[in-house]
């Protein structure tokens, strides 16, 4: 049997695979390029794993008597060279600790651990066992209380997506709420989400108190497994040793741990939040307003979140969440991209400090380091930190799909996309984060059929209809294209994306005053026009020089489009220009950049 250190057993840690026989470091099915010293390096701390190696053992082994060399310089480099190769931070490590005037040791887990951090940094399949968290109803008859009710089903998603991590997986809140006050049976829910388990309830006041009543239920017997109710005074209820807990936060807790002891082998914990009442009514009001569809929610959301900080400048929640809806309002081309996106920032890194466990700041930050920074390995490790502590976060997969997406990365994006879709599998967003992966992979035909279904489903969602007109102009249906982006049009008339794509598909098909006609429209609104899409308008008419221009105007907005530089088709006229391979320089996006953000992202 072949010993730990035995040269015919690769020695895995991590995510990564050391072939002692090969001369190999590899990750996944990716070879690490690992020069000779560093290497051995690493053999010898994997030999070892947490003990010390001394710099001494190193000199014997790498520099042997008789071989002239600068040993503190060149020592201090291959471990610079090795920690590079593995993304190890020598003020935070993960692998490779320091010892000041001693030597090294490797601290990560050697063979088991390999496991253990591949479940959290590895894309996974879902859990098999899944739960979806039924819209609780209203039985205070006052509608003015709705916000309450879906803010708590909002927070059981989140508190559960936490504590049953990687063993249970929870639907997202878009399908949840579509069985808002249905008459369906339980049995034909689960069928619909795909679940084994419905978590359903209640919310009544009466006078000042409040009753909240939660029950599981077995989808396929309709049998209910558990059932607790929870009064509160709301004179009271937020007084507590610890400070003033919101009701809704609590009960969500509560809820938590008790479906954990029921459905879980082993005990979890679940983590409440500090918040005055007023404060966590703003933050509810902005959850609320953040799900409704339309510019004037995204407002409303961003006041109320604003609101949040400034009552509760410790809440971490409140932090992430103006953060996200901030980069909602750059991909939505509410101003200068840029504007918000470092506003966005400022939150996220105020959100981490008082919350490094918070999944959502974690997702924010990767859309921060992907739109504003284009810094691929460093999104990529803040989306898969995020999914590590809420794997059913279904916005962090889908913000992961579009980050690799954008690096030529297709076979991976699906999944993540699909991992989404199938925990939020009525979820429109997620459908059209869908479409938009398979349109930049060339899987024309399936983006057509996807929104061609969102369609029929919401014939108001302009995304839909460009998608559609994006992908049919690629498979050469050039007029069916010009009828999707006037129908886009027929729904928001001065919507620039679609204007700029309408004019890219008339000038394609050889209308060229007809896009002339709609660029100088375009240029006319009383609005931000993204650069990008002015970009590819121009493109389609020839004017390459103006394209350019544009896209050094996006470069400097950070606008949301441009990272699909190298995957957006309608830009293939530009990429034999010496322009283009600068941009690409500028954007982290070389296929060295990508080779490298591939290495060491995860």
């Amino acid at each position: 049997m072949a010993s730990p250190t035995d040269p015919r057993r690769p020695l895995r840690f991590d995510t990564f695979e050391l072939d002692v026989r090969a001369r190999e470091l590899r990750r996944g099915t990716n070879r690490i390029r690992l020069q000779e010293q560093p290497f051995e390096i690493l053999q010898m701390m994997l030999e070892r794993p947490g003990d010390v190696v001394t710099r001494e053992e190193l000199r014997e082994r790498l520099w042997p008597n008789g071989t002239f060399v600068d040993f503190e310089h060149s020592l201090n480099a291959a471990i610079k060279r090795l920690r590079a190769a593995l993304g190890d931070d020598s003020d935070n490590p993960r692998f490779v600790e320091t010892l000041p005037r001693r030597g090294y040791r490797f601290i990560a887990k050697l063979d088991g651990a390999a496991d253990d951090v591949a479940r959290s940094v590895q894309p996974r399949p879902l859990p098999d066992v899944r739960l979806a968290v039924l819209p609780f109803t209203n039985l205070s008859g006052d509608p003015a209380q709705e916000f309450f009710t879906d803010g708590l089903t909002e927070e059981l998603i989140a508190q559960l997506g936490t504590t049953c991590r990687d063993r249970i997986g929870i639907i997202g809140r878009w399908s949840s709420m579509t069985f808002k006050g249905t008459s369906l049976r339980a049995r034909e829910i689960g069928d619909a989400l795909q679940v084994r388990y419905l978590l359903e309830g209640s919310v009544r006041y009466e006078g000042e108190r409040l009753r909240i009543t939660a029950s599981l239920v077995d989808a396929a017997s309709e049998t209910h497994l558990w059932s607790e109710s929870y009064e509160r005074d709301l004179a009271e209820s937020c007084s507590v040793t610890s400070g003033r807990l919101s009701v809704q936060t609590d009960v969500a807790s509560r809820v938590a741990r008790a479906l954990a002891v029921e459905l879980l082998p082993r005990p979890t914990t679940a983590v409440t939040h500090a918040l005055p009442p007023a404060a966590y009514q703003a933050y509810l009001k902005g959850r609320y307003h953040w799900n409704t569809d339309g510019e004037a929610g995204l407002d409303e959301a961003v006041a109320s979140f604003t609101s949040v900080i400034a009552q509760e400048p410790a809440f971490a929640a409140g932090y992430a969440a103006l953060a996200r809806a901030r980069i909602s309002l750059a991909e939505r081309y509410r101003g200068v991209p840029r504007h918000e996106l470092a506003r966005a920032e400022d939150e996220t890194r105020r959100a981490l400090a008082l919350d490094p466990e918070l999944s959502d700041a974690h997702l924010a930050m990767g859309d921060v380091h992907r739109l504003l920074h284009w810094d691929w390995a460093a999104a990529e490790h803040a989306y898969t930190r995020a999914l590590q502590l809420n794997p059913s976060n279904e916005n962090a997969l889908r913000s992961y799909a579009l980050m690799l997406s954008a690096l030529e990365r297709p076979d991976e994006a699906v999944r993540e996309v699909s991992r989404a879709c199938e925990l939020d599998p009525l979820c429109l967003i997620a459908t059209l984060s869908a479409v938009w992966v398979s349109y930049a992979a060339g899987d024309y035909d399936g983006a057509i059929h996807r929104s061609r279904r969102t369609v029929d489903i919401d014939p108001e969602r302009i995304a839909a209809h460009r998608l559609l007109a994006a992908a049919l102009l690629q498979v050469g249906q050039g007029q069916e294209a010009i009828d999707a982006l006037d129908a886009a049009l027929e729904i928001a008339p001065d919507d620039p994306v679609a204007l700029a794509w309408l004019a890219h598909a008339h000038a394609v098909a050889g209308r060229t005053p007809h896009a002339t006609v709609l660029v100088e429209r375009l240029r006319s609104l009383r609005r931000y026009v993204p650069p990008s899409h002015l970009a590819i308008a121009l493109t389609a008419l020839g004017d390459l020089d103006a394209a350019f221009a544009a896209l050094d105007d996006a470069c400097v907005d950070c606008d949301p489009m441009l990272t699909n530089l190298v995957v957006e088709p309608r830009f293939e006229p530009l990429r034999s220009d010496a322009r283009y391979t600068d941009l690409l320089g500028r954007m982290n996006l070389t296929p060295g950049n990508r080779a490298a953000a591939r290495r060491v992202g995860r």
